[in-house]
């Protein structure tokens, strides 16, 4: 039986009562009794029940821990009404469905609304009115509680209602009714417990079924419905919970001071932001962080990154999407504005790990012996042109040329040799095996080698001597292959040139330059023979573009064009096709197993063909004829497209894992080895390389048309550009070549031209993060 103050009702008025209820049930002074004519003018009186509970008790709970209560305590416990009593009264008192009844019922995402019966709606089914105006359906199972003890509630009353609820909120309140409770073994429902803590009516019977609702600490849901019944659990339950409860409201802490970086970082100006390590400062917030990037990258692993994510962002109150969290890791300055998201989720490296840059250091200073000294032929006599892209870091090709006493011309095509450096097997092999390719990207490159390694002795740097395969060919006049010879060699390049640098030269005729001129020669008289061997020229000019600050917020943008069909360029490409037929022919001669390179032949139409306009159409037009592509590792296989019966790529061995591994293959012959890898091993090794050049590929070409449509979106709105049409799509729509700047894009008018024609366009929107670009023409 508890020890409690008891005071009977028998002789008091209503308002004499209210000199006892506690002073939160009005929202007024917690610490002294609320005057009768404040009761008496109080707007919840209507709600007040008409009778009380038969006794109370003040703060005994907290007198017997030696504290004063912080708000006066009443709890009622009627010894003569029985729980079943109880409920039983509570639901008379809840009557029926109907309209005017207040009541509380969930929604499909969980909230839990109050809002007063309108109407019935079907059947079942009633309507009913939330505080802002909301008309809802509420079927039966969907109420959770109905206030008892309103008759006709107005909707206009609901606000002032809720806020007189939430000023009784208080879950200290619930702990003292507990114990209490538990200690009579009694369980308890919302108007119960309302009388308990509060008194009698209404607002408290709601108060007190939002405290039972919301605490899950003190008490169990014993039975469910309108009027569910709970049950206080038993105190070591309530510790247990307690200390779940507590690291709970730690976690929530932490995610709160999370929370507020965020909202601070987003609201600095980018120039202010924190650098992205700022987010790496601790476990918590590096968890959370990576877990952002992984689902805005859409490369989500495990359900509990999942979690952590949409955990952040629902804090935030923002939509729980990979774009979503983009933006916001932008704003948080985690990602740069122009953030490469493709780059990102292809996992590909753009970082050597500290073994690799050892290693390369190892090499530097501690040189692996060449072991193909002996056979190395000293070629320093050559005036060697190097000739590549202004910007290029990696030089692994030059050439030189002399006219022989037939009045043939010899070629020597001079190759980096990067295995003299790196043996089969090295670390830094494995690694380059696993890149597979170097990624030329605007806004810079990710090489196969560490560039301590590619831009120094693998290179053919100026000036330098430097080792080399070296493949000579003499042309016949016609310009076929007549001979051609491998060699291991030791190089001095004389002159390091760019395109255009290599062009002007062209143009100039310089007489010192006379080796530079035969190259230009024999490469058109071999462009034309190949040209007769069915060749196919697919070049169109295309845009290069050069971001040199992408992590700036308006980086800048460099363009160009590149125009493939030039005289320097054409120099070039047809020197390294020599090179590649030449290398199959030794290969075939050898029978070494190399990734041979072929391309099925297509029937072209001449008379279609000769129709489109030539230049960049008519290479359009090509490119559909391009036959499939193939590979062969015992044997060369015709190449149709480049017009030889042979092919393997040999030049670019600082970039390409094809070409290195062909070294390691030739080298190995040329000191008189075996050479190491077997066709299965080759095979299997060109599968992945493959596979990487082609997400390389892509890589490339995605981060290109970015910067493309960000420079367009950049330009002044209705800026007019000349466009040549290259051909049409099924729609009519026609695909343009925007000539001053090397990009093609779709016109999204039907144009009445025929291809070859000009006509002007203008931007009509460019979002360059959705590859989204529209043209109109003018």
């Amino acid at each position: 039986m508890s020890k409690m103050m008891m005071i009977t009702r028998a002789g008091h008025n209503m308002a004499a009562a209210c000199l006892l209820r506690p002073v939160c049930a009005l929202g007024a002074c917690f610490h002294h009794p609320v005057p009768v004519s404040r009761l008496v003018a109080s707007p919840l009186l209507p709600w007040f029940g008409a009778s009380f509970a038969t006794g109370v008790r003040i703060a005994e709970v907290a007198t017997r821990r030696g504290v004063a209560p912080a708000r006066p305590l009443r709890v009622r416990i009627a010894k003569a009404v029985t729980t079943n009593e109880a409920t039983t009264n509570s639901k008379q008192s809840e009557g029926v469905l109907r309209k005017g009844v207040l009541l509380e019922f969930s929604k499909e995402s969980g909230k839990y609304v109050l809002g007063v019966i309108q109407k019935p709606e079907g059947k079942k089914n009633w309507i009913a009115t939330d505080q802002f105006g909301n008309m809802h359906s509420v079927k039966p199972q969907q109420v959770t509680f109905i206030v008892p003890g309103v008759e006709d509630f107005k909707i206009a009353d609901l606000s002032t209602f809720t806020n007189k609820v939430e000023t009784l909120e208080d879950s200290s309140l619930l702990e003292f009714a507990w114990e209490e409770l538990v200690e009579a073994k009694k369980d308890v429902n919302a108007v119960e417990l309302a009388k308990m803590c509060y008194g009698d009516g209404p607002i408290e019977y709601y108060a007190a079924h939002r405290l039972l609702m919301s605490q899950q600490v003190y008490f169990r849901c014993k039975q469910k419905g309108f009027s569910a019944i709970y049950e206080p659990r038993p105190l070591s339950q309530v510790n247990d919970l307690k200390q779940k409860q507590s690291i709970e409201d730690a976690a929530r802490q932490k995610l709160l001071g999370y929370i507020n970086d965020i909202r601070s970082a987003c609201d600095q100006p980018y120039e202010s932001k924190p650098p992205p390590n700022h987010w790496q400062s601790c476990d918590y917030s590096s968890a959370r962080t990576d877990s952002l990037r992984a689902y805005a990258l859409e490369v989500t692993n495990t359900p509990q990154q999942k979690q952590l994510a949409e955990e952040v962002l629902e804090a935030l109150k923002i939509s729980k999407k990979p774009s979503v969290a983009v933006d916001l890791l932008i704003k948080m300055g985690v990602f740069p504005v122009h953030v490469n998201l493709d780059l990102l989720k292809s996992g590909v490296p753009t970082e050597f790990s500290c073994d690799f840059l050892e290693a390369s250091q190892h090499v530097l200073t501690s040189p692996p012996l060449d072991t193909n000294l002996a056979d190395r032929v000293d070629l320093t006599h050559l005036k060697v042109y190097t000739i590549d892209s202004e910007d290029a870091d990696e030089i692994d090709d030059g050439l030189s040329a002399a006219r022989l006493p037939d009045g043939r011309i010899k070629v020597w095509i001079h190759v980096a040799d990067p295995t003299r450096w790196v043996p089969s097997m090295h670390i830094l092999d494995k690694e380059a095996k696993r890149r597979s390719t170097s990624i030329y990207l605007p806004t810079g490159a990710i090489p196969m080698f560490p560039m301590e390694l590619a831009s120094t002795v693998m290179s053919l740097r100026q000036g330098y001597e430097t080792c080399a395969l070296t493949v000579s060919i003499i042309f016949h006049p016609t310009g076929s292959i007549a001979e051609s010879q491998v060699m291991c060699s030791t190089i001095r390049p004389t002159y390091r040139l760019s395109y255009d640098n290599a062009l002007e030269l062209l143009q100039m005729n310089v007489e010192e330059e006379a080796d530079l001129y035969l190259l230009d020669e024999v490469a058109q008289v071999r462009r034309q023979w190949r040209m007769g061997q069915g060749a196919i020229d697919a070049t169109v000019p295309e845009a290069s573009i050069r971001v040199p600050d992408p992590e700036s917020p308006k980086p800048s943008i460099i363009m160009s064009v590149v125009d493939q069909a030039g005289r320097a360029s054409q120099l070039v490409t047809e020197m390294m096709i020599a090179c590649g037929e030449a290398l199959a022919a030794f290969g075939d001669e050898k029978n070494i197993s190399l990734p041979y390179r072929g391309q099925a032949s297509q029937e072209i139409p001449e008379d279609d063909i000769k129709a489109i306009p030539e230049g960049p159409c008519r290479a359009i037009a090509l490119r559909r004829y391009l036959g499939r592509a193939d590979m062969s590792f015992m044997k060369p296989i015709s190449h149709a497209a480049l017009g030889i019966q042979g092919y393997v790529q040999f030049t670019s061995p600082i970039r390409r894992y094809s070409d290195l591994l062909a070294h390691y293959q030739v080298k190995a012959v040329l000191r008189g080895e075996p050479p190491p890898f077997s066709s299965a091993y080759v095979e299997a090794v060109m599968a992945v390389v493959n596979l990487q050049s082609r997400q390389a590929r892509k890589l490339q070409t995605s981060s290109s048309r970015y910067w493309q449509i960000e420079y367009l979106r950049r330009q002044p709105r209705g800026t007019h550009y000349q466009a040549l049409v290259l051909r049409f799509a099924k729609e009519g729509e026609p695909l343009v070549l925007l000539e001053k700047l090397g990009i093609q894009a779709n016109v999204n008018t039907r144009v009445t031209t025929a291809i070859g024609s000009e006509i002007t366009v203008m931007v009509e929107a460019a979002y360059p993060r959705n590859d989204f670009l529209i043209l109109r023409q003018v």
